[in-house]
């Protein structure tokens, strides 16, 4: 982990706590659709775009459904992601991710 991924984290694991007061699983699935859906499938029952790049069902599963688990992810490195979420973003986008599981 590089020191820009470590300050990421520790940022949104200081702001977690209001983050996940405040996430908009609504607004989530929006960020998900103009951002993600390239690549990813976003709903259930999507196709996905790229064959290696998991659907956010997928996703989901492999943190458990945790909205800050998620999130840390979502903050984490990924190679060909398309823009850059703030805490606040990534948050939104954990949130529909976990409202996938319910």
């Amino acid at each position: 982990m590089n020191l820009l991924h470590f300050v990421l984290l520790v940022t949104y694991l200081l702001l977690a706590p209001a983050a996940a007061l405040a996430a908009d699983a609504v607004r989530g699935r929006q960020l998900a659709q103009e951002h993600c859906g390239g690549c990813h499938a976003v709903g259930a029952g999507e196709r996905r775009e790229v064959a290696d790049a998991s659907p956010f069902s997928a996703i989901g599963r492999k943190y458990g459904f945790d909205p800050s688990a998620l999130a840390a992810a979502i903050l984490g490195p990924h190679p060909r992601m398309n823009f850059a979420p703030a805490p606040a973003d990534a948050a939104d986008l954990a949130a529909y991710i976990a409202a996938l599981g319910r």
